[in-house]
Protein backbone atom coordinates (compact mmCIF):
# COMPACT_ATOMS: atom_id res chain seq x y z
CA UNK A 1 0.00 0.00 0.00
CA UNK A 2 1.27 3.50 -0.94
CA UNK A 3 2.77 5.61 2.38
CA UNK A 4 0.21 8.61 3.74
CA UNK A 5 2.23 11.47 3.86
CA UNK A 6 1.94 14.17 6.40
CA UNK A 7 -0.89 16.88 6.04
CA UNK A 8 1.76 19.42 6.36
CA UNK A 9 6.16 18.84 6.85
CA UNK A 10 8.13 20.80 9.22
CA UNK A 11 12.16 20.35 8.88
CA UNK A 12 14.04 20.11 11.34
CA UNK A 13 16.35 22.36 12.51
CA UNK A 14 34.37 36.41 -3.66
CA UNK A 15 35.95 38.18 -1.07
CA UNK A 16 38.89 37.22 1.07
CA UNK A 17 37.86 39.21 3.71
CA UNK A 18 36.53 37.62 6.94
CA UNK A 19 33.36 39.03 8.67
CA UNK A 20 30.81 38.54 10.95
CA UNK A 21 28.07 36.99 9.59
CA UNK A 22 25.12 36.69 8.52
CA UNK A 23 23.03 33.64 9.33
CA UNK A 24 24.80 29.99 8.63
CA UNK A 25 23.10 26.85 9.58
CA UNK A 26 20.53 27.48 11.69
CA UNK A 27 21.15 27.72 15.14
CA UNK A 28 19.06 27.55 18.45
CA UNK A 29 17.80 30.77 20.38
CA UNK A 30 19.90 29.87 23.42
CA UNK A 31 23.46 29.72 21.46
CA UNK A 32 22.95 31.77 18.48
CA UNK A 33 24.60 34.97 20.61
CA UNK A 34 27.62 32.57 21.67
CA UNK A 35 28.41 31.39 18.53
CA UNK A 36 28.30 34.72 16.97
CA UNK A 37 30.40 35.89 19.18
CA UNK A 38 32.70 33.50 19.33
CA UNK A 39 32.86 33.67 15.36
CA UNK A 40 33.83 37.60 16.04
CA UNK A 41 36.45 36.83 18.23
CA UNK A 42 38.20 34.36 16.04
CA UNK A 43 38.08 37.18 13.15
CA UNK A 44 39.80 39.52 15.05
CA UNK A 45 42.21 37.11 15.90
CA UNK A 46 43.07 36.27 12.25
CA UNK A 47 45.81 39.13 11.68
CA UNK A 48 46.80 38.99 8.23
CA UNK A 49 46.25 35.40 7.71
CA UNK A 50 43.88 34.35 4.76
CA UNK A 51 40.32 32.96 5.29
CA UNK A 52 41.12 29.82 3.13
CA UNK A 53 44.53 29.52 5.45
CA UNK A 54 42.91 30.70 8.13
CA UNK A 55 40.65 27.78 8.61
CA UNK A 56 43.00 25.34 8.31
CA UNK A 57 44.12 26.34 11.51
CA UNK A 58 41.02 26.73 13.64
CA UNK A 59 39.00 24.15 12.84
CA UNK A 60 41.55 21.59 14.06
CA UNK A 61 41.89 23.42 17.55
CA UNK A 62 38.21 23.26 17.64
CA UNK A 63 38.33 19.90 17.40
CA UNK A 64 41.04 19.08 19.96
CA UNK A 65 38.71 21.36 22.60
CA UNK A 66 35.64 18.77 20.97
CA UNK A 67 37.80 15.74 22.07
CA UNK A 68 38.85 17.09 25.41
CA UNK A 69 35.22 17.96 25.84
CA UNK A 70 34.03 14.44 25.45
CA UNK A 71 36.96 12.19 27.24
CA UNK A 72 35.78 14.75 30.31
CA UNK A 73 32.05 14.65 29.73
CA UNK A 74 32.43 10.89 29.86
CA UNK A 75 35.26 10.46 32.83
CA UNK A 76 32.61 12.63 34.72
CA UNK A 77 29.78 9.88 34.24
CA UNK A 78 32.34 6.96 35.03
CA UNK A 79 33.45 8.49 38.22
CA UNK A 80 29.85 8.78 39.50
CA UNK A 81 28.83 5.73 38.62
CA UNK A 82 31.60 4.21 40.38
CA UNK A 83 30.75 6.41 43.71
CA UNK A 84 27.02 4.60 43.18
CA UNK A 85 26.61 1.62 44.89
CA UNK A 86 23.01 0.97 42.73
CA UNK A 87 25.67 1.07 39.96
CA UNK A 88 26.98 -2.16 37.97
CA UNK A 89 30.59 -0.03 38.37
CA UNK A 90 30.42 0.35 41.98
CA UNK A 91 33.56 0.34 42.63
CA UNK A 92 35.20 -0.54 39.44
CA UNK A 93 38.28 2.04 39.46
CA UNK A 94 39.47 0.09 36.34
CA UNK A 95 36.58 1.80 34.60
CA UNK A 96 38.27 5.59 34.46
CA UNK A 97 41.43 4.35 32.57
CA UNK A 98 39.48 1.44 30.09
CA UNK A 99 39.31 2.96 26.47
CA UNK A 100 36.33 0.28 25.87
CA UNK A 101 34.39 2.35 28.53
CA UNK A 102 35.19 6.06 26.87
CA UNK A 103 34.70 4.40 23.17
CA UNK A 104 31.38 3.07 24.05
CA UNK A 105 30.14 6.77 24.62
CA UNK A 106 32.02 8.22 21.53
CA UNK A 107 35.00 9.13 23.54
CA UNK A 108 38.82 8.50 23.50
CA UNK A 109 40.73 8.17 26.83
CA UNK A 110 43.26 10.85 26.13
CA UNK A 111 47.01 10.67 26.62
CA UNK A 112 47.71 13.56 29.69
CA UNK A 113 49.77 16.02 26.76
CA UNK A 114 46.24 15.83 24.55
CA UNK A 115 44.01 17.33 27.19
CA UNK A 116 42.28 20.71 26.94
CA UNK A 117 44.45 21.97 30.89
CA UNK A 118 47.59 20.98 29.35
CA UNK A 119 46.90 22.64 26.32
CA UNK A 120 45.99 25.78 28.01
CA UNK A 121 48.57 25.71 30.53
CA UNK A 122 51.22 25.80 27.36
CA UNK A 123 49.58 27.92 25.63
CA UNK A 124 51.94 30.83 26.45
CA UNK A 125 54.91 28.71 25.74
CA UNK A 126 57.54 30.01 23.01
CA UNK A 127 57.21 26.43 21.16
CA UNK A 128 53.68 26.19 21.35
CA UNK A 129 53.55 25.58 17.79
CA UNK A 130 55.34 22.89 18.01
CA UNK A 131 53.82 21.49 20.99
CA UNK A 132 50.50 21.44 18.80
CA UNK A 133 52.10 19.72 16.25
CA UNK A 134 53.28 16.86 18.49
CA UNK A 135 50.11 16.82 20.24
CA UNK A 136 48.38 16.04 16.47
CA UNK A 137 50.43 13.45 16.04
CA UNK A 138 49.85 11.42 19.48
CA UNK A 139 46.51 11.74 18.64
CA UNK A 140 47.18 9.97 15.38
CA UNK A 141 49.62 7.18 16.86
CA UNK A 142 46.99 6.86 19.95
CA UNK A 143 44.32 6.41 17.43
CA UNK A 144 45.62 5.27 14.34
CA UNK A 145 41.97 3.32 13.10
CA UNK A 146 40.16 6.29 13.33
CA UNK A 147 42.65 9.29 13.33
CA UNK A 148 45.43 8.36 10.74
CA UNK A 149 45.25 11.28 8.18
CA UNK A 150 43.31 13.15 10.09
CA UNK A 151 45.22 15.74 12.14
CA UNK A 152 48.70 16.54 10.07
CA UNK A 153 51.20 19.08 11.65
CA UNK A 154 50.47 22.43 10.60
CA UNK A 155 51.34 24.51 13.17
CA UNK A 156 55.41 24.99 13.13
CA UNK A 157 55.69 26.39 9.70
CA UNK A 158 53.02 28.48 9.30
CA UNK A 159 52.39 31.66 9.70
CA UNK A 160 50.37 31.88 12.19
CA UNK A 161 52.03 33.42 14.89
CA UNK A 162 52.41 32.08 18.35
CA UNK A 163 50.45 35.02 19.76
CA UNK A 164 47.49 34.08 17.52
CA UNK A 165 47.73 30.39 18.49
CA UNK A 166 47.67 31.10 22.17
CA UNK A 167 44.42 33.42 21.60
CA UNK A 168 42.26 30.52 19.70
CA UNK A 169 43.45 28.35 22.66
CA UNK A 170 41.60 30.84 25.05
CA UNK A 171 39.02 31.42 23.01
CA UNK A 172 37.91 27.96 22.74
CA UNK A 173 38.68 27.25 26.43
CA UNK A 174 35.96 29.63 27.69
CA UNK A 175 33.29 28.29 30.08
CA UNK A 176 30.40 28.22 27.97
CA UNK A 177 31.51 25.05 26.34
CA UNK A 178 31.46 23.22 29.67
CA UNK A 179 27.88 24.58 30.31
CA UNK A 180 24.47 22.91 29.75
CA UNK A 181 22.74 24.77 26.88
CA UNK A 182 19.39 23.10 27.22
CA UNK A 183 20.78 19.41 25.63
CA UNK A 184 22.36 21.64 22.73
CA UNK A 185 25.59 19.88 21.29
CA UNK A 186 27.45 23.59 21.32
CA UNK A 187 30.71 22.56 19.71
CA UNK A 188 29.25 20.67 17.31
CA UNK A 189 27.09 23.53 16.12
CA UNK A 190 30.30 26.06 16.85
CA UNK A 191 31.87 23.32 14.12
CA UNK A 192 29.69 23.38 12.08
CA UNK A 193 28.57 27.22 11.59
CA UNK A 194 32.51 28.10 11.36
CA UNK A 195 32.40 25.70 8.33
CA UNK A 196 29.77 28.16 6.88
CA UNK A 197 31.37 30.94 7.64
CA UNK A 198 34.63 29.90 6.50
CA UNK A 199 33.06 29.59 2.87
CA UNK A 200 31.41 32.20 2.40
CA UNK A 201 34.21 34.69 3.11
CA UNK A 202 36.38 32.92 0.89
CA UNK A 203 33.85 32.62 -2.18
CA UNK A 204 33.61 30.97 -4.83
CA UNK A 205 36.27 28.30 -3.42
CA UNK A 206 34.07 27.76 -0.38
CA UNK A 207 31.60 26.62 -2.24
CA UNK A 208 33.60 23.60 -2.78
CA UNK A 209 33.11 22.22 0.51
CA UNK A 210 30.23 23.53 2.05
CA UNK A 211 26.11 23.48 0.71
CA UNK A 212 24.17 26.52 2.10
CA UNK A 213 22.11 24.91 5.04
CA UNK A 214 18.63 25.98 3.51
CA UNK A 215 19.00 23.84 0.46
CA UNK A 216 20.99 20.86 2.04
CA UNK A 217 17.42 20.38 4.21
CA UNK A 218 15.19 21.23 1.67
CA UNK A 219 17.15 18.07 -0.16
CA UNK A 220 16.97 15.90 2.92
CA UNK A 221 13.39 17.01 3.75
CA UNK A 222 11.88 15.77 -0.33
CA UNK A 223 13.72 12.21 0.40
CA UNK A 224 13.19 11.76 3.75
CA UNK A 225 16.27 9.11 4.20
CA UNK A 226 15.17 7.01 7.42
CA UNK A 227 17.32 3.64 6.81
CA UNK A 228 20.26 2.27 4.83
CA UNK A 229 22.83 3.81 2.84
CA UNK A 230 23.41 7.83 2.29
CA UNK A 231 25.88 8.07 -0.48
CA UNK A 232 27.34 11.59 -1.11
CA UNK A 233 30.52 11.43 -4.30
CA UNK A 234 31.00 14.91 -3.88
CA UNK A 235 30.71 15.23 -0.03
CA UNK A 236 32.62 18.91 0.95
CA UNK A 237 32.53 19.10 4.52
CA UNK A 238 29.61 16.14 4.72
CA UNK A 239 26.94 18.39 5.16
CA UNK A 240 24.31 16.28 3.57
CA UNK A 241 25.08 13.51 6.36
CA UNK A 242 24.80 15.72 9.48
CA UNK A 243 21.82 17.07 8.38
CA UNK A 244 20.06 13.24 7.10
CA UNK A 245 21.14 12.24 10.80
CA UNK A 246 19.19 15.55 12.41
CA UNK A 247 16.59 14.21 10.20
CA UNK A 248 16.03 10.42 11.74
CA UNK A 249 16.67 12.07 15.35
CA UNK A 250 20.17 10.22 15.42
CA UNK A 251 18.39 6.82 14.93
CA UNK A 252 21.44 5.22 13.84
CA UNK A 253 19.42 3.26 11.07
CA UNK A 254 21.55 5.29 8.53
CA UNK A 255 25.53 4.81 6.97
CA UNK A 256 27.04 6.99 5.21
CA UNK A 257 29.32 6.58 2.36
CA UNK A 258 31.27 9.10 0.41
CA UNK A 259 34.38 10.36 -1.65
CA UNK A 260 36.16 13.90 -1.56
CA UNK A 261 38.85 14.90 -4.43
CA UNK A 262 40.27 17.51 -1.64
CA UNK A 263 42.27 16.59 1.01
CA UNK A 264 41.88 19.07 3.67
CA UNK A 265 38.07 19.26 2.79
CA UNK A 266 38.30 15.28 3.09
CA UNK A 267 39.65 15.97 6.66
CA UNK A 268 37.18 18.36 7.11
CA UNK A 269 34.31 16.35 6.41
CA UNK A 270 35.65 13.05 8.57
CA UNK A 271 36.48 15.72 11.05
CA UNK A 272 32.45 16.96 11.07
CA UNK A 273 30.83 13.06 11.21
CA UNK A 274 33.09 12.80 14.11
CA UNK A 275 32.53 15.65 15.88
CA UNK A 276 28.54 14.99 14.94
CA UNK A 277 28.94 10.77 16.79
CA UNK A 278 28.98 9.61 13.27
CA UNK A 279 30.62 7.06 11.72
CA UNK A 280 31.43 7.18 7.81
CA UNK A 281 33.48 5.66 5.20
CA UNK A 282 34.75 8.43 3.36
CA UNK A 283 37.57 8.01 0.64
CA UNK A 284 39.93 10.60 -0.65
CA UNK A 285 40.07 10.53 -4.51
CA UNK A 286 38.53 11.77 -8.13
CA UNK A 287 34.84 10.40 -8.05
CA UNK A 288 34.98 11.10 -12.04
CA UNK A 289 37.99 8.70 -12.76
CA UNK A 290 38.68 6.70 -9.62
CA UNK A 291 35.41 6.03 -8.39
CA UNK A 292 36.73 4.86 -4.86
CA UNK A 293 32.77 2.68 -4.56
CA UNK A 294 32.20 1.46 -7.71
CA UNK A 295 30.50 -1.46 -6.32
CA UNK A 296 28.12 0.50 -4.07
CA UNK A 297 24.02 0.68 -4.66
CA UNK A 298 22.87 3.57 -2.22
CA UNK A 299 19.21 3.51 -0.97
CA UNK A 300 19.69 7.47 -0.86
CA UNK A 301 22.05 10.05 -2.90
CA UNK A 302 22.43 13.27 -1.50
CA UNK A 303 24.98 15.88 -3.56
CA UNK A 304 25.85 19.47 -4.38
CA UNK A 305 28.48 18.87 -7.45
CA UNK A 306 30.49 21.70 -8.38
CA UNK A 307 28.49 23.61 -11.21
CA UNK A 308 29.96 23.57 -14.49
CA UNK A 309 32.90 21.83 -13.83
CA UNK A 310 35.46 21.66 -16.62
CA UNK A 311 33.96 24.93 -18.44
CA UNK A 312 36.38 27.37 -17.99
CA UNK A 313 39.85 25.15 -18.31
CA UNK A 314 41.38 24.82 -20.98
CA UNK A 315 41.10 21.03 -20.92
CA UNK A 316 37.78 20.67 -19.60
CA UNK A 317 37.33 18.03 -16.41
CA UNK A 318 38.84 15.19 -17.87
CA UNK A 319 36.20 13.45 -20.21
CA UNK A 320 39.09 11.69 -22.23
CA UNK A 321 39.86 9.55 -19.37
CA UNK A 322 36.28 8.25 -19.11
CA UNK A 323 36.78 4.80 -21.07
CA UNK A 324 33.39 4.38 -23.66
CA UNK A 325 32.54 0.80 -22.13
CA UNK A 326 32.50 2.89 -18.77
CA UNK A 327 29.43 1.42 -17.13
CA UNK A 328 28.30 4.55 -15.78
CA UNK A 329 27.46 5.45 -19.39
CA UNK A 330 24.83 3.47 -19.66
CA UNK A 331 21.08 4.20 -19.69
CA UNK A 332 19.08 1.39 -20.16
CA UNK A 333 20.55 -0.28 -22.77
CA UNK A 334 21.56 3.04 -24.67
CA UNK A 335 25.46 4.27 -24.35
CA UNK A 336 25.23 8.37 -23.85
CA UNK A 337 28.14 10.65 -25.01
CA UNK A 338 30.28 12.62 -22.58
CA UNK A 339 29.87 16.64 -22.48
CA UNK A 340 34.14 17.20 -23.24
CA UNK A 341 33.81 20.73 -21.05
CA UNK A 342 31.01 20.48 -18.77
CA UNK A 343 31.10 17.70 -16.25
CA UNK A 344 27.10 18.09 -14.99
CA UNK A 345 25.82 15.07 -17.27
CA UNK A 346 28.56 12.91 -15.91
CA UNK A 347 27.69 13.60 -12.37
CA UNK A 348 23.89 12.58 -13.34
CA UNK A 349 25.42 9.63 -14.57
CA UNK A 350 27.25 8.90 -11.73
CA UNK A 351 24.58 9.52 -9.46
CA UNK A 352 22.00 7.30 -11.28
CA UNK A 353 24.92 4.25 -11.73
CA UNK A 354 25.20 4.47 -7.46
CA UNK A 355 21.12 4.32 -7.50
CA UNK A 356 20.05 1.02 -5.73
CA UNK A 357 16.87 -0.14 -7.36
CA UNK A 358 13.93 1.81 -5.10
CA UNK A 359 16.37 4.24 -4.05
CA UNK A 360 16.03 7.75 -4.85
CA UNK A 361 18.79 10.71 -6.18
CA UNK A 362 18.34 14.23 -4.93
CA UNK A 363 21.26 16.63 -6.00
CA UNK A 364 21.86 20.66 -7.02
CA UNK A 365 22.49 21.18 -10.60
CA UNK A 366 23.01 24.95 -12.42
CA UNK A 367 19.50 25.62 -13.88
CA UNK A 368 21.35 26.04 -17.40
CA UNK A 369 21.35 22.22 -17.34
CA UNK A 370 17.53 22.00 -17.74
CA UNK A 371 17.54 23.30 -20.92
CA UNK A 372 21.28 23.37 -22.46
CA UNK A 373 20.69 22.29 -26.32
CA UNK A 374 24.56 20.88 -26.90
CA UNK A 375 24.32 17.70 -28.28
CA UNK A 376 25.97 15.67 -25.48
CA UNK A 377 23.88 17.04 -22.33
CA UNK A 378 20.60 16.98 -24.17
CA UNK A 379 21.38 13.29 -24.79
CA UNK A 380 21.69 12.55 -21.43
CA UNK A 381 18.96 14.57 -20.50
CA UNK A 382 16.57 12.66 -23.16
CA UNK A 383 17.48 9.93 -22.19
CA UNK A 384 16.71 10.36 -18.00
CA UNK A 385 13.61 11.23 -19.32
CA UNK A 386 12.39 8.38 -21.96
CA UNK A 387 13.75 6.20 -19.66
CA UNK A 388 11.54 6.87 -16.83
CA UNK A 389 13.94 8.11 -13.83
CA UNK A 390 12.87 11.73 -13.65
CA UNK A 391 10.94 12.22 -10.37
CA UNK A 392 11.03 15.64 -10.02
CA UNK A 393 12.29 18.96 -11.26
CA UNK A 394 12.27 22.38 -8.10
CA UNK A 395 13.62 25.73 -10.15
CA UNK A 396 15.11 27.52 -7.17
CA UNK A 397 16.56 31.03 -6.92
CA UNK A 398 19.39 33.00 -7.53
CA UNK A 399 21.60 34.06 -4.77
CA UNK A 400 21.11 31.06 -2.37
CA UNK A 401 25.26 30.33 -3.02
CA UNK A 402 27.29 33.27 -1.63
CA UNK A 403 30.13 31.73 -4.31
CA UNK A 404 28.06 32.43 -7.23
CA UNK A 405 24.91 34.32 -8.45
CA UNK A 406 24.23 31.19 -11.07
CA UNK A 407 20.15 30.32 -10.02
CA UNK A 408 20.03 26.28 -8.94
CA UNK A 409 17.71 23.38 -9.47
CA UNK A 410 16.89 20.77 -7.71
CA UNK A 411 17.06 17.54 -9.76
CA UNK A 412 15.38 14.16 -8.05
CA UNK A 413 15.81 10.96 -9.88
CA UNK A 414 14.12 7.45 -8.67
CA UNK A 415 14.29 3.98 -9.27
CA UNK A 416 10.94 3.61 -7.58
CA UNK A 417 8.71 4.93 -9.97
CA UNK A 418 6.99 2.01 -10.75
CA UNK A 419 5.48 1.72 -6.93
CA UNK A 420 8.17 -0.02 -4.66
CA UNK A 421 9.46 0.63 -1.23
CA UNK A 422 5.65 1.81 -0.19
CA UNK A 423 5.07 4.70 -2.63
CA UNK A 424 2.65 5.05 -5.66
CA UNK A 425 3.06 3.75 -9.39
CA UNK A 426 4.50 7.49 -10.85
CA UNK A 427 5.55 5.97 -14.71
CA UNK A 428 5.19 8.37 -17.64
CA UNK A 429 4.87 11.60 -14.60
CA UNK A 430 7.06 14.46 -13.95
CA UNK A 431 6.71 16.85 -10.75
CA UNK A 432 7.70 19.75 -11.65
CA UNK A 433 8.33 22.69 -9.24
CA UNK A 434 8.66 26.55 -9.87
CA UNK A 435 10.59 28.04 -6.53
CA UNK A 436 11.81 31.11 -7.82
CA UNK A 437 9.54 33.25 -5.68
CA UNK A 438 10.68 31.06 -2.73
CA UNK A 439 13.67 32.93 -0.49
CA UNK A 440 14.53 36.03 1.08
CA UNK A 441 17.81 38.33 2.04
CA UNK A 442 19.55 36.67 4.59
CA UNK A 443 19.03 39.09 7.77
CA UNK A 444 22.18 41.88 7.01
CA UNK A 445 23.14 40.48 3.98
CA UNK A 446 22.81 42.44 0.48
CA UNK A 447 23.54 39.87 -1.75
CA UNK A 448 22.37 36.14 -0.11
CA UNK A 449 18.92 34.67 -0.10
CA UNK A 450 18.09 31.49 2.33
CA UNK A 451 14.65 29.53 1.88
CA UNK A 452 12.81 29.87 5.41
CA UNK A 453 10.82 26.98 6.73
CA UNK A 454 7.37 27.59 5.25
CA UNK A 455 9.25 27.36 1.27
CA UNK A 456 11.02 24.16 2.97
CA UNK A 457 7.57 22.87 4.08
CA UNK A 458 5.72 24.02 0.77
CA UNK A 459 7.94 22.16 -1.56
CA UNK A 460 8.23 18.95 0.62
CA UNK A 461 4.79 18.49 1.15
CA UNK A 462 4.29 18.64 -2.40
CA UNK A 463 6.20 16.18 -3.38
CA UNK A 464 5.38 13.80 -0.50
CA UNK A 465 1.97 14.46 -1.80
CA UNK A 466 3.01 13.20 -5.93
CA UNK A 467 4.99 10.22 -4.47
CA UNK A 468 2.42 8.85 -2.18
CA UNK A 469 -0.89 9.97 -3.35
CA UNK A 470 -1.12 11.40 -7.08
CA UNK A 471 -1.07 14.85 -8.36
CA UNK A 472 -0.84 17.23 -5.68
CA UNK A 473 -3.57 20.29 -5.64
CA UNK A 474 -3.29 22.55 -8.84
CA UNK A 475 -0.98 25.64 -7.93
CA UNK A 476 -0.87 27.83 -11.06
CA UNK A 477 2.44 29.23 -11.00
CA UNK A 478 3.99 27.06 -8.42
CA UNK A 479 3.65 23.42 -9.51
CA UNK A 480 2.18 20.88 -11.88
CA UNK A 481 2.16 17.06 -13.14
CA UNK A 482 2.88 16.50 -17.00
CA UNK A 483 2.89 13.22 -18.85
CA UNK A 484 6.24 12.45 -20.90
CA UNK A 485 4.67 13.34 -23.89
CA UNK A 486 4.10 16.98 -22.83
CA UNK A 487 7.67 16.82 -21.83
CA UNK A 488 8.59 16.04 -25.90
CA UNK A 489 6.32 18.45 -26.87
CA UNK A 490 9.11 21.01 -25.11
CA UNK A 491 11.89 19.24 -26.86
CA UNK A 492 12.69 17.28 -23.75
CA UNK A 493 13.25 21.02 -21.62
CA UNK A 494 12.86 20.64 -17.98
CA UNK A 495 12.25 23.98 -17.05
CA UNK A 496 9.67 23.82 -14.36
CA UNK A 497 8.04 27.68 -15.83
CA UNK A 498 6.98 26.18 -18.77
CA UNK A 499 4.88 23.81 -17.23
CA UNK A 500 3.59 25.35 -14.51
CA UNK A 501 2.29 28.39 -16.01
CA UNK A 502 4.30 30.62 -14.52
CA UNK A 503 4.30 34.45 -16.64
CA UNK A 504 8.11 34.05 -17.73
CA UNK A 505 7.68 30.26 -18.44
CA UNK A 506 9.75 30.47 -21.47
CA UNK A 507 12.65 32.01 -20.01
CA UNK A 508 15.84 29.95 -19.12
CA UNK A 509 16.75 31.95 -15.82
CA UNK A 510 20.16 31.36 -16.67
CA UNK A 511 22.42 33.88 -14.83
CA UNK A 512 25.84 35.06 -16.72
CA UNK A 513 27.79 32.63 -15.75
CA UNK A 514 25.79 29.59 -16.58
CA UNK A 515 25.07 31.75 -20.50
CA UNK A 516 29.15 32.33 -20.87
CA UNK A 517 29.36 28.71 -20.38
CA UNK A 518 27.11 27.53 -23.46
CA UNK A 519 28.15 30.58 -25.58
CA UNK A 520 31.66 29.92 -25.08
CA UNK A 521 31.53 26.14 -26.04
CA UNK A 522 29.03 26.92 -29.10
CA UNK A 523 31.75 30.06 -30.12
CA UNK A 524 34.82 27.14 -29.28
CA UNK A 525 32.85 24.71 -32.13
CA UNK A 526 32.43 27.37 -34.35
CA UNK A 527 36.22 28.14 -34.84
CA UNK A 528 37.08 24.59 -34.95
CA UNK A 529 34.59 24.32 -37.65
CA UNK A 530 35.91 27.44 -39.47
CA UNK A 531 39.57 26.25 -39.17
CA UNK A 532 38.54 23.07 -40.76
CA UNK A 533 36.29 24.82 -43.52
CA UNK A 534 39.52 27.10 -44.05
CA UNK A 535 41.85 24.19 -44.29
CA UNK A 536 39.50 22.49 -46.77
CA UNK A 537 39.15 25.45 -48.83
CA UNK A 538 42.83 25.65 -49.04
CA UNK A 539 43.25 22.46 -50.70
CA UNK A 540 40.16 22.69 -53.23
CA UNK A 541 42.28 26.32 -54.40
CA UNK A 542 45.43 24.03 -54.47
CA UNK A 543 43.89 21.73 -56.60
CA UNK A 544 43.32 24.44 -58.84
CA UNK A 545 46.38 25.89 -58.99
CA UNK A 546 46.24 28.46 -56.78
CA UNK A 547 47.84 29.29 -53.26
CA UNK A 548 46.07 31.55 -50.95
Amino acid sequence: MPRKPAATYTTSTSTTELKPTKSRPPVPNGVTSVIKELWQAAVNLRGSIEPADYKRFVLPIIFLRFLSLRYEKRHQELARLIRDPQSEYFGYNDALTDPDEYLSAGAFVLPEDARWDNIVKIARADDIKIRLDNILELLEKTYPDRLRGLLPRIYANSNLDRESVANLINLFSRETFSQDHDGEDLIGRVYEYFIGEFASSEGKRGGEYFTPSSIVRLLVAMLEPKEGIVFDPCCGSGGMFVQSDLFTHHSHRLSFVGQESKEFTYRLCRMNLFIHGLDGDIQLGNSYTNDKHASLRADYILANPPFNDGSKGENGWGATSILDKDPRLKIGAETVPLSARNANTMWMLHFLHHLKEGGTAGFVMATGELSNSEIARLAVRKALVEHDYVDCIVQLTGQLFANTQIPCCLWLLSKNRGGSNGFRRRKGEILFIDGRKLGALIPGSRKQKQLSEDDLARVATVYHQFRCEGDPPGASGFCKVATLDEVREHNHVLTPGRYVGSEDGDAEDDAFDGQMSTLTDTLRAQMIESTRLQAAIRRAMRGLGYEL
